[in-house]
């Protein structure tokens, strides 16, 4: 069986001969590049060769092939271009005009600093600039990225990263305060940017579908809908504000490409919305945040694992992957290979991408034990 056979055999919630492994096929699966620097450099390979960067604000970089094969990576990831324009003091200005820097110099990672949308009005955001979602600009590099795969070797995932979420990408324009109570108070405004955003996803995926459909086995949508303890909004907000523009942005995608499978990317404690995840069409779920409230694994296994695949979940990257043992790191991978295994619809990844303060030996250990474990 072949990665790309392992891979789509697992999200048909079917046994493959061993789970699958992502490293580096979405933003939340990858790694940060001090620690990716480490890592190179332990395994002896890509000497001397630039690193590539995935996403900048986040000190994402995407992992060399040689390093994929090594270990054992069964998906492959593609990316479209994000731009930025650079101020002074480490500041950036991303495509939809927000506002990022290094809190300190030589930071590990930018924070938002400006919210373009946080003093305005509906007749102001509809004459908002918004970035062109089908520019030539964003997709100059994928004809390259997907020459470097083998489509019948490995799955691909495209992963969308223009812009965030409807429900982030709203927040970030407008700032959290401004638009959940924008959002509370029904402000007309909060429905526009909720379907202007809409409506710029579907030209996205609209282009990205027309130029590159047929190669593609998965996209990848994403909006963080949960904190450590609970939502960031009522269930009941979420159903009537975000789940319907959702369900129609994944019926778009379902229609244009229906030989696709849905992704959908959200941290935190996401229990209460997962039936209206499945109810929207999604079909995988990242990252499976199980230390968080309510995300107890053994129960979301029980409850939703002939509905969903769980793409992460392998291994908590708050405490254990980055301040454990090497054996605790792999107690915790045997832990959730046990849980998650079963039945199939199980990719394996950790919680969120490789920080930039995991040690080397634990990284190696959590994939050591996914090759000894992960067998069926």
């Amino acid at each position: 069986m072949n990665s790309k056979e392992r891979v789509l055999t697992a999200i048909s919630h079917t046994e493959p001969d061993r789970v699958p492994i992502d490293f580096g096929a979405t933003m939340e699966t990858t790694i940060h590049a001090r620690a990716y620097q480490s890592l190179r450099k332990n395994l002896g390979l890509c000497k001397g060769k630039p690193l590539i960067e995935m996403l900048k604000t986040a000190g994402f970089v995407r992992p060399d092939e040689e390093v994929q094969r090594h270990l054992h990576v069964d998906v492959r990831g593609v990316f479209p271009n994000r731009s930025y324009t650079t101020g002074q003091e480490e500041r950036l200005a991303d495509e939809f005009g927000i506002g990022w820097r290094l809190p300190d110099e030589g930071g590990l990672y930018y924070d938002i600093c400006s919210y373009p949308m946080a003093e305005m009005e509906l007749d102001d955001i509809e004459q908002y600039p918004f970035p062109d979602p089908r520019s030539h600009t964003l997709f100059e590099n994928i004809d390259a990225m997907l020459s470097g795969i083998c489509g019948e070797e490995f799955p691909v995932v495209f992963d969308n990263c223009f812009g965030n979420g409807i429900f982030q990408t709203c927040n970030q324009l407008m700032g959290y305060d401004n638009f959940l109570a924008a959002m509370a108070l029904s402000e007309p405004k909060a429905d526009y940017l909720m379907d202007r955003i809409l409506e710029l996803k579907m030209q996205f995926w609209d282009e990205v579908l027309t130029r590159y459909g047929d190669r593609i086995d998965i996209v990848k949508e994403l909006d963080d809908m949960g904190s450590q303890i609970n939502l960031l909004i009522s269930p009941e907000m979420y159903r009537q504000l975000i789940k319907p523009r959702l369900k129609k942005l994944v019926d778009f995608i379902k229609t244009k490409a229906p030989h696709v499978r849905m992704m959908m990317h959200s941290c935190g404690s996401v229990r209460k919305i997962i039936p209206d995840l499945i109810d929207c069409g999604v079909e995988i779920l990242n990252p499976v945040q199980y230390t968080a409230a309510d995300m107890d694994p053994a129960a979301l296994k029980t409850e939703f694992g002939n509905d969903l695949t769980f793409w992460g979940g392998g291994i908590d990257t708050q405490k254990v992957l980055p301040a454990g043992t090497a054996q605790e790191v792999k107690d915790e991978v045997k832990r959730m290979l046990d849980i998650f295994m079963p039945g199939g619809g199980y990719v394996f990844a950790p919680v969120h991408a490789i920080q930039a303060d995991v040690p080397v030996e634990n990284m190696l250990a959590m994939w050591e034990t996914v090759q000894e474990h992960g067998r069926y």
